[in-house]
């Protein structure tokens, strides 16, 4: 059995404007409904690597836009589980890089900030659900590919790695791909 989680490719709305809090709100949002650039494009042996996997892609356009640009067809399921951790939004009087707010605002959600949006310890236990449910598709298929996202995939790696899965190759950069057999 095989499972292969793929980041998603670049996405369109992926710059790094100054912004507000409320902008980073707007950021966010523009972040999550955005596609894959059209100068962002697998690695040539991808389509080749997963042609006889079970393609499974998140919910966001990015990471289902990412398999049909990888596989040349759309995800035989989309699962939200497997939507990204989200990014937290907090009330800061700042103007700051729509990057380092992704930082900033992830590293007090990781001390247990709270706000308006999914806590850290829900994103990670819906990440360890994800995992499972992978596991069941592999036993079903045999072989996998995932078209996820960075953050959910490090929580899903780390789930499969505590179930005993071997990990045979680890990326996170955009295209970045996480194999594990069993």
């Amino acid at each position: 059995m095989e499972i292969r989680l793929i980041r998603h490719g670049k996405p369109t709305s992926a710059q790094n404007p100054k912004l507000t809090a409320l902008g980073f709100v707007y950021w966010i949002k523009a972040y999550n409904a955005s596609n894959v650039a059209s100068d962002s494009l697998p690695p040539l042996n991808l389509q080749h690597t997963i042609k006889a996997h079970y393609t499974v892609a998140s919910t966001l356009p990015r990471a289902v836009d990412s398999a049909v640009i990888a596989t040349g067809n759309v995800p035989e399921q989309t699962l939200s589980v497997l939507r990204e951790l989200e990014i937290p939004r907090y009330k800061l009087p700042l103007k700051l890089n729509a990057w380092t707010w992704v930082y900033l605002s992830r590293l007090l959600w990781y001390l247990g900030f709270k706000g308006n949006f999914e806590t850290y310890k829900a994103g990670k236990q819906r990440a360890f659900i994800a995992a499972d449910k992978l596991i069941e598709l592999a036993v079903k298929h045999d072989n996998i590919a995932v078209f996820s996202h960075g953050v959910i995939n490090i929580y899903i790696r780390r789930r499969l790695k505590q179930l005993g899965w071997r990990e045979l190759e680890k990326s996170n950069k955009y295209w970045g791909m996480n194999r594990f057999v069993k």
